[in-house]
């Protein structure tokens, strides 16, 4: 399972979607799609700043939905990075209705697992992806089992996007032996993800990669981040 991350909306609608459309064609199998907010705390100085421009030039995260509804022609599985401000402010119901079908689930995170019971039982109809850090204990490892996710989100440093992984750590090799000893999910590796090596050892220690700094410093030269993404999926 290979994904990009991108700023939805960033830096324009154009140029946005001719990324998604570069994410499609060099053979990725899903993408992560940020809607932008005004306080994106597990993003490091790179998303923020293109987060911050998204929004001063207008984008709004309905915006952004209307954009990923037209992207069902594409061979790629959708997801929507978020804050769990947003999803409130527009309405747990509304918000399934609006992106039900068009996307596999929702990544939000400032929402621990524990409470994404309290967004089902809000009427939240979209499959929320969990989180497993390097300190995931073995019982809430148990857990993920529960989550109708197609995957569990691997934080594989101690901070935020942009951030260096050591993917040859023995740390992250034991955290993800221990992910699949307690659960049957697949296990992709997100933050910290950078170049066709790391996307090799990625794929060597788990099921998958989620690619977001790289990605979305190059958002404004559509032909620069294919020429990126080719360099990844040859890995």
């Amino acid at each position: 399972m290979r994904g990009i991350y991108l700023v939805g909306g960033y830096p324009d609608r154009a140029r946005f979607l001719a990324c998604v459309d570069a994410v499609a064609s060099c053979g990725f199998d899903f993408i992560e799609i940020g809607l932008p907010y005004n306080d994106p705390i597990a993003d490091g100085p790179t998303i923020a700043a293109a987060i911050h421009e998204a929004l001063i030039s207008g984008v709004t995260p309905g915006g952004v939905m209307e954009d990923i509804r037209t992207l069902d022609h594409l061979p790629l599985s959708r997801f929507i990075m978020t804050y769990a401000n947003i999803i409130h402010a527009r309405g747990f119901a509304r918000f399934s209705d609006e992106m039900r079908g068009r996307i596999k689930g929702v990544i939000i995170p400032d929402l621990p697992n524990r409470m994404a019971r309290f967004f089902l039982d809000q009427g939240f109809g979209i499959p929320i992806v969990p989180f497993a850090t390097l300190e995931t204990r073995e019982k809430d490892a148990v857990a993920l089992e529960d989550y109708p996710a197609p995957f569990v989100y691997f934080v594989g440093v101690r901070g935020v996007t942009g951030a260096v992984a050591n993917l040859d750590s023995e740390e992250i090799a034991r955290g993800i032996a221990m992910l699949r000893e307690r659960t049957r999910k697949k296990i992709v590796i997100g933050f910290g993800i950078k170049t066709p090596r790391d996307a090799e050892r990625a794929l060597s220690l788990a099921d998958g990669y989620v690619v977001g700094t790289e990605a979305v410093r190059r958002q404004k030269d559509p032909e620069d981040l294919r020429r990126y993404l080719a360099s990844l999926a040859g890995a």
